[in-house]
């Protein structure tokens, strides 16, 4: 049975845990030191005592399996994986002491050209994870983290804790979990997720998220903002995702120039399975060869 641990330890396996950086629906998230057999800062992902359900421990061994096998500079790498003296499995990522895409492309006061630039590396990230036949499911700024590595900018998407495996799918696998929560994050996550029906969500998903994101970098706002989702029924909110074309981006700025990057944030967070986009690869396509 569960059992609900009432005072922090100090180190876990070979790891000193130095800070708690992040609690998310699994588990908490350390900065920690490794001192063996190499010396480095890692960022050690731990399931929550409390949460010792069948299910989530299935969720978190898919999440460890698709971290090792993807091998991008676009994407945390993955060190090691283990369980505590009680059995709480964990993994060791690497650590990325960076800022959500969207808060460093504010703050470094970034051009469309510069943001497009950036955006295409995640492209190529998450393209890379569908040819490993791995969807994210959770795409956003805050797992989208931006470090400058000699002086560069570079992306690092995190956390892989909603990532799927696409085949085998499980039989009669839901995007809600058994608490009815989404699995994904509401103004990111598909239309497909946001619906209970679905059964087929597959890198279309990623793709839709991947156009929010981009929609964001260019105007500074969402489709369909969170106070948007807070102000009607959640039937209300998820029938507009599935069934409304948000705003096109040039109508949420001061300029009304269409861009190769309003072209494919418009295109890819059209309501429904994404039919016209398709795939990360024809976003990209989009965005290197037009404008």
């Amino acid at each position: 049975s569960a059992v609900t641990a009432t005072v922090e330890p100090s180190a876990l396996g070979p790891y000193r845990l130095v800070r708690e950086i992040g609690v998310g629906g699994m588990g908490q998230v350390w900065l920690a030191e490794q001192t063996a057999p190499v010396r480095r800062r890692v960022a050690l992902k731990v399931i929550r005592a409390g949460l010792y359900s069948a299910a989530v421990l299935q969720r978190f061994d898919a999440e460890r399996q698709s971290l090792a096998i993807m091998d991008h500079p676009a994407i945390a790498k993955v060190f090691d994986a283990g369980a505590t003296a009680t059995g709480q499995p964990y993994f060791a990522m690497e650590y990325v002491d960076g800022l959500p895409i969207t808060e460093y492309c504010d703050k470094k006061k970034l051009s469309i050209r510069a943001r497009l630039r950036l955006f295409l590396q995640v492209c190529e990230g998450v393209q890379h994870a569908h040819q490993k036949a791995v969807i994210h499911r959770d795409l956003k700024p805050s797992n989208i983290l931006v470090a400058e590595v000699d002086g560069k900018p570079t992306p690092r998407i995190i956390d892989f804790g909603l990532a799927k495996v696409i085949t085998p799918a499980l039989p009669g696998e839901t995007v809600f979990t058994q608490a009815g929560a989404f699995l994904g994050t509401p103004g990111y996550m598909s239309p497909e997720q946001a619906d209970p029906g679905a059964r087929d969500i597959d890198t279309r998903s990623d793709v839709y998220s991947l156009g929010v994101i981009l929609y964001e970098l260019l105007t500074g706002y969402l489709p369909l903002e969170a106070a948007h989702w807070r102000s009607q029924p959640v039937d209300e909110a998820l029938r507009q995702l599935r069934e409304v074309d948000p705003q096109r981006p040039s109508t949420k700025v001061s300029s009304n120039r269409e861009t190769s990057g309003e072209h494919a944030a418009a295109r890819g967070t059209e309501p429904g399975p994404l039919v016209s986009t398709g795939s990360n690869a024809t976003l990209w396509h989009a965005l290197r060869t037009r404008g």
